[in-house]
């Protein structure tokens, strides 16, 4: 094992650790600060702004640097909400999450479907949010190259009724989750380049992936869309929605079109309102945006 690998799997379970030990409030609190601090370092930090004057062009400088002080605090409070993630549990998930009425039995009666995250709000508490709800779903995550960061994240995304699919080799089984009546869940709002669907995005063309709606053409099955999105009392709302194309007549093409872009559509609202919780670190839009 790495020196490195070492320190790093120190480090994660002491945080942990630390972070679990305390009460929800205080956890919150000291993310939040963690954001504040991770605000002074210049980490990707021309990206986000660039992405929030793209998406927020009529708002003033000084207004979308606000957002980015506030997207620094979410995901502050984000990290600490993950780092103690192991501490939701079935007594407890009304301590942390509010469905709509309805929509946790509409999930169970789905039978096998997509459901499509995105980077928002908190992605990695739609994991709690099924599985501890009874509800199956198999979903793709990222080998990470150092060994013990991977096994840290693997560990704390372990939950009763998920199934953690690695990027490499998931197709088949993708397909054999629906086929087998479970959800399979997809963050679908990253760049995904040449292999994308162009579309526009906050009024600049933007590549999203396309397999969400391949699955859709596919196998005809249930899609929704879900986000866990947080509330001012620290609850995450669990907003999800339906995705209904009609498939007669169409190709696979337009359908994939049909799903990328109500998705997109649905997501730039999510961020219109929220506009702190949107994850604006990553390169949205192409290369030449951020030269």
């Amino acid at each position: 094992m790495k020196v490195t690998e070492i320190i790093t799997y120190l480090l994660l379970n002491v945080l942990s650790l630390i972070f679990s030990a305390l009460n929800r409030n205080l956890s919150l609190l000291l993310g939040k600060a963690i954001g504040m601090g991770l605000y002074f370092i210049p980490v990707r930090k021309k990206v986000a702004r660039k992405n929030i004057e793209i998406a927020f062009k009529n708002k003033t400088a000084f207004q979308r640097e606000y957002i980015l002080l506030k997207c620094y605090q979410h995901y502050g409070i984000v990290l600490s909400d993950f780092l103690s993630q192991k501490k939701v549990n079935k007594n407890n998930l009304n301590d942390y999450f509010v469905f709509e009425k309805g929509m946790k039995q509409k999930l169970k009666n789905a039978n096998g479907g997509c459901i499509l995250s995105a980077h928002i709000g908190n992605w990695e508490m739609v994991l709690p949010a099924m599985g501890l709800n009874n509800i199956k779903m198999d979903t793709v995550v990222m080998r990470q190259s150092n060994r013990t960061a991977n096994d840290f994240y693997i560990k704390l995304r372990q939950f009763k009724n998920i199934n953690l699919i690695y990027k490499d080799g998931a197709l088949r089984k993708l397909y054999q989750a629906i086929n087998e009546g479970r959800m399979i869940g997809l963050a679908s709002d990253q760049n995904a380049r040449a292999r994308g669907l162009k579309i526009d995005f906050f009024n600049k063309r933007s590549s999203f992936p396309k397999g969400a709606g391949k699955f859709y053409y596919k196998t005809s099955s249930k899609m929704f869309i879900v986000f866990c999105i947080l509330r001012s009392d620290f609850k995450y709302y669990v907003y999800t929605k339906e995705l209904k194309i009609n498939l007669t007549g169409k190709s696979e093409d337009e359908v994939i079109e049909s799903v990328v872009k109500s998705y997109a559509h649905i997501l730039a609202d999510k961020i219109k309102q929220h506009p702190e919780q949107y994850f604006w670190f990553h390169k949205k839009w192409g290369k030449s945006v951020y030269n």
